[in-house]
């Protein structure tokens, strides 16, 4: 399947370390030993500072910054009270800008070298309107620690909900819930918000449960998310009316209140909510369009095309996505002359959108597999814009337009395509089949994206990375750039591999789209993770190293512990029964998927197995995904072109699946060629 069954070697020189970009003198020096992690060296260091040298000469002294290098990496390691003790010295020797966080530390190093006392007064002192945002969340999460500790139960309270007020993200704010329903102090609406993102708290539930009914809106909702996951449709519809008052949650009250009713067979309800939802609602628009959908074979086609129709004129300017996805389903249910009408709109106001060019992509492969070479071309032409936000459907659009270009003898005009494909959507899956190189080039990361900072430089490398990691999708800029990528970088010095990611896919929807391609920092999306088990479960099963990084990626982002609704574990998210197969296999014990290291064994030789049945990648892959039997049905006739074959995929999902996976294989081997002898070889 062109370039996906070959090896790409990187024409360039080897690429730059990783972290060649952090401040890094070339002399042996108390920061390079700091981002070499020597702490040996670091000792050596201080150590020689305090003493005469060989000659007897009197030590040169250590700056400030040296001294507050060389104390982070004694953090770092946990030797807090050393560490507390030089900060305590040098604190006011440092810029004024990095006080507070020589504070944190100092405060921190005192609760963990049992002076609790004292950390409480030092942290009550540090509060106040200076304190740092980024800090101030992990500052009450520290004083919520020690008043508990210090059994000061009504101030560890008081700390317990600023913390949560200040959580970034909503893993914080479930630790800080948690721990008020621990002390006893929640409140009913505060056990509920902990029950909505944590269903299965018993003790939440329990706390609710003895309620009266209607009390909170917000408590309604958190019970009928509880009944709507367990089943309980009547009662969940009754718990969503009562919290569809609720500001925050009203809307996804009255969504599942429809869902609730639907699977009730009370279609009028549920036809009538979501109706109302997709024409004035702001959260859940587009997911009921999509329910309303249903009801084709359920109410009269002609009111539902009506409704849509409505749906989209009223959606038009507040909510263009929805607008589009009404006019997609009337062009999908309606009669000729209606569908022809809606695809006018659709093509001519919503051109760029996913909707309209999902329909030329599907009319284009319908052309293609009659070899009508020219209208499919015409076609993907037709709904390829470089506005699309779906990088997949985009880059899908132009391979095929190169491949049917092909078909029609006009190679020039491919290969522009091709060139076009490379330079706008560079190391995606369609990229790869058109581009050896998929598009990615040996340019080096600009400059102004390793802008340094005093929290960098004076060795906070916890509290840099807190700078760029708080930053949202959503509210990220351009000028967050340097934040963002020195909050990815730190990550991977810091093997925090599923963090970097994320902060990167944050850092990518911020870049300029020509420097997105550079492979260093490419490198930052596809870092060689848990390098050691992954090398040493390549040698035994034969699987080379980037075909495990690859699935490993796409499964759980490198989060070790990650569990998937269906029950799929850790990094390569193996299923239970699945694991202790391959751990019976292999000799293993049979919880042996619980540890990280071999939970990538097992699912390395999970792939040795599908790769000795199927035999190429692609069926593999979607057997890992979907299952064996599936793959052999897909592929009981000769596969002449396997790229087709990718996409006739009967499950969407395992579609998908396969196409992240080869591009993850394809990134992975181009970035980091490989040795003589390295890993496996499927």
């Amino acid at each position: 399947m062109h370039s996906l069954s070959r090896k790409i070697i990187l024409a360039a020189a080897a690429l730059t370390a990783l972290l060649l970009s952090m401040p890094m003198p070339a002399s042996a020096d108390m920061e390079s030993a700091f981002w070499a992690r020597n702490w040996n060296e670091m000792d050596e260091i201080y150590s020689s500072a305090a003493s005469p040298d060989a000659s007897g000469n009197p030590p040169a002294p250590l700056s400030a910054r040296e001294e507050s290098i060389y104390v982070n990496g004694l953090w770092l390691q946990g030797r807090y009270e050393e560490g507390s003790a030089i900060l305590e010295r040098i604190q006011h020797d440092l810029p004024d800008d990095l006080r507070a966080y020589a504070d944190m530390l100092v405060i921190l190093g005192a609760e963990r070298t049992g002076r609790k006392d004292e950390a409480f007064e030092r942290g009550t002192a540090a509060w106040g309107a200076n304190t740092p945002p980024s800090l101030r969340y992990y500052l009450a999460y520290a004083m919520a620690r020690l008043a508990s500790d210090l059994s000061k139960q009504e101030e560890a309270l008081v700390w317990l909900r600023r913390m949560y007020e200040l959580a970034p993200d909503k893993k914080r704010a479930r630790e800080a819930l948690s721990r008020l329903m621990e002390l006893g102090g929640a409140s009913d609406d505060e056990a509920a918000a902990l029950l909505i993102d944590s269903p299965a708290d018993q003790r939440a539930l329990a706390m609710l449960s003895k309620g009266a009914s209607g009390a909170s809106s917000l408590v309604e909702y958190a019970l009928g998310h509880v009944a709507y996951i367990g089943k309980q449709y009547s009662r969940a519809g009754a718990h969503f009316e009562l919290a569809s008052r609720d500001i925050e949650y009203g809307e996804a009250a009255r969504y599942y209140q429809a869902y609730s009713a639907f699977r009730e067979k009370k279609n009028d309800l549920a036809y009538s909510i979501w109706s109302d939802i997709a024409l004035t609602g702001f959260d859940y628009p587009q997911r009921s369009v999509q329910r309303l959908l249903n009801f084709a074979e359920r109410v009269k086609k002609s009111d539902l095309i009506k409704l849509l129709d409505k749906i989209a004129d009223a959606r038009e300017k507040d909510y263009p996505e929805v607008a589009a996805d009404a006019l997609a389903g009337i062009i999908k249910l309606g009669d000729q002359s209606e569908a022809s009408l809606a695809e006018k709109k659709l093509f001519e106001s919503h051109a760029a959108t996913t909707q309209a060019a999902s329909i030329r992509w599907e009319r284009g492969w319908k052309f293609w597999k009659g070899k009508n070479y020219k209208a499919a071309y015409e076609q993907w032409a037709s709904g390829y814009s470089p506005l699309l936000k779906n990088s997949e459907l985009a880059s899908r659009l132009l391979y095929w337009q190169s491949r049917a270009l092909e078909q029609l003898n006009s190679p020039v005009a491919a290969g522009r395509v091709k060139d076009k494909l490379a330079e706008s959507w560079p190391a995606e899956y369609h990229t790869f089949l058109a581009n050896p190189d998929g598009g990615i080039k040996a340019d080096p990361i600009p400059q102004s994206y390793v802008a340094s900072s005093d929290l960098l430089e004076w060795g906070f490398v916890t509290y840099a990375r807190l700078e760029g990691a708080g930053i949202s999708a959503e509210d990220a800029t351009s000028a967050d750039i340097p934040a963002l990528f020195r909050a990815t970088r730190i990550a991977l010095w810091e093997e925090d591999f599923s963090a970097a990611s994320r902060t990167f896919s944050v850092l990518r929807k911020v870049i300029p789209p020509g420097e997105l391609a550079s492979a260093e920092l490419l490198k930052m999306s596809y870092p060689r993770a848990y390098e050691r088990p992954v090398m040493e479960a390549s040698k035994k099963t034969g699987v080379a190293p980037e075909i495990i990084w690859g699935v490993m990626r796409q499964e759980s982002l490198y989060q070790p512990d990650v569990t998937s609704s269906a029950g799929a574990y850790g990094l390569m998210q193996l299923m239970p029964a699945t694991a202790r197969g391959e751990a019976k296999k292999m000799a293993m014990s049979e919880d042996a998927y619980l540890r990280p290291q071999d939970n990538i064994m097992l699912g390395a030789n999970h792939l040795a197995g599908l790769f000795a049945r199927f035999k190429e990648p692609p069926l593999s892959l979607a057997a890992y995904n979907a299952g064996g039997s599936p793959v052999s049905r897909w592929s009981k006739a000769p596969i002449a072109d396997m790229a087709e074959w990718i996409e006739d995929i009967a499950y969407r999902e395992t579609r998908g699946y396969v196409k992240a996976v080869l591009r993850n294989i394809e990134a992975y081997r181009l970035l980091y060629p490989s040795e003589p002898g390295e890993g496996g070889t499927r």
